[in-house]
């Protein structure tokens, strides 16, 4: 007999047949400050091959299509875990499904041959976002950024935690990393002297800001943004990750951050003010584009030439290229903006609804995601693998999360039919807990 117990797995077998034939009905349960949530055999046994799955992909959660093929009798209905946009998703799709046939050859010679070389891609880019192409280095997704940021100009990275685990991950043996811990209870704000106290009394020629952070949402208003820079602009380098800023309410956007088309709101103005700092964007949580792996940087020039040297020319694939020559199509863009704005009204009716879940520690989120932690007990490993064996739902648990204390989820939110059935999903299996 199993039982699974909060925060370890304890495995009590009980050799008396007297004593043992009488439990075997009992089904095994997780305790829940004296309640419980019933796990059938089966489930358990699912619960298993999901963890081993998990335990394999590091700090990083297996793909949708990694666990289809590793455990087929699961069917992953809504995708909760990665981060994207949606309905971008389809605004690409309908693009590319009207072009490839129209133009088949040219899409056909987009698998065949060589991409654009990375400056070329870059000039594509230049207009939409409003800098020189020579200060624009493309990745192939903005993790490559990260790799390529971090290995060639840092030696001693300064991070918040929790946050985007590739930050500290890529920092090899010859570099150093300190962390600025941020407070659950404040909401993961971000203090702007506290945090600048912390950089320099650490010494590292490198900070890293997310804004909004994953996995929390907390975004760092402009002004504050603003005075931090001006306190480290004697560092070396200073990253500003704006993957999610699409998604943020920004009342009062500073002109001099915007990029040409303000419409899309961007942080990439600060590296004219800030020499020293590099504007990281994702195209994979804009625009759902994550499997395409597109992604850009805004540096000095000297770097990007730098990067370019050193083995960046073909970093990214024909279709990658496709997607951002759209960005050269004026009602791409405006489309995009008027998908996004549907969007953005989702994502607060999403977190309208969690906030009124009972039990739930649904943290505020400028993001499109929503950080969720969870009641005393219960276990976010477990209470996972339930959402997605018992509703199809795959959601994030942070568990792994360096500088996260507790049990917490990480949900991305979705379409308005999709967010309604996370959120009756989650009252479902916290139900069972009897917490509800």
């Amino acid at each position: 007999m199993f039982f699974v117990c909060p925060g370890d797995w304890l495995l009590v077998l009980i050799w008396d047949c007297q004593i043992l034939a009488p439990l075997l009905e009992i089904r095994n349960a997780m305790s829940v400050e004296g309640s419980l949530i019933e796990i059938s055999p089966e489930e358990q046994l699912l619960i298993n091959r999901l963890e081993l799955l998990n335990a394999n992909s590091g700090s990083h959660s297996p793909s949708t299509a990694t666990i289809q093929e590793a455990i087929p009798e699961l069917n992953v209905n809504i995708d909760a875990c990665f981060l994207s946009n949606p309905l971008a998703t389809d605004l690409f799709w309908s693009y590319f499904n009207t072009d490839a046939p129209q133009n088949s050859q040219s899409f056909k010679r987009m698998i065949e041959a060589y991409p654009s070389q990375n400056r070329v891609v870059a000039e594509k880019l230049s207009s939409m976002v409003g800098v020189e192409p020579r200060s624009i280095f493309v990745s192939n997704g903005a993790t490559e950024a990260i790799q390529a940021v971090v290995q060639n100009f840092s030696s001693h990275v300064h991070i918040n935690v929790p946050t985007f685990s590739p930050y500290y991950e890529f920092a090899g043996s010859e570099h150093r990393v300190t962390r600025f811990q941020l407070d659950p209870t404040e909401n993961f704000v971000v203090d702007p002297q506290r945090y600048v106290d912390s950089v320099l009394k650490s010494g590292a020629d490198t900070a890293v800001l997310i804004s909004p952070n994953n996995p929390d949402g907390y975004l760092i208003p402009d002004s504050e943004l603003n005075w931090i820079l001006s306190k480290l602009s004697d560092l070396s380098t200073v990253i500003v990750d704006e993957s999610f800023i699409h998604f943020a309410s920004r009342d009062t956007v500073d002109s001099s951050y915007a990029g040409v088309d303000s419409a899309l709101p961007t942080l990439v103005g600060i590296t004219e003010q800030f020499e020293n700092v590099t504007v990281i964007k994702s195209m994979s949580k804009d625009f759902g584009i994550a499997g395409i792996r597109a992604g850009y940087a805004i540096m000095n020039p000297s770097r990007v030439d730098r990067l370019l040297d050193h083995g960046y020319l073909w970093n990214i694939s024909g279709i990658a290229e496709y997607f951002f020559s759209l960005f050269n199509r004026s009602i791409f863009l405006h489309e995009y903006r008027d998908i996004l704005n549907t969007y953005l009204k989702y994502i607060e009716h999403f977190t309208s609804m969690t906030s009124r879940i009972n039990f739930l520690q649904a943290y505020p989120t400028d993001a499109n995601f929503q950080l969720i932690q969870m009641p005393l007990g219960v276990s976010s490993d477990v209470f996972t693998s339930l959402m997605l064996i018992r509703h199809g739902i795959y959601v994030r648990s942070c568990k792994d999360k360096i500088g996260l204390d507790g049990e917490f989820l990480r949900v991305a939110i979705r379409t308005e039919p999709e967010n309604v059935e996370i959120t009756d999903a989650l009252s479902d299996v916290l139900g069972s807990t009897g917490h509800i």
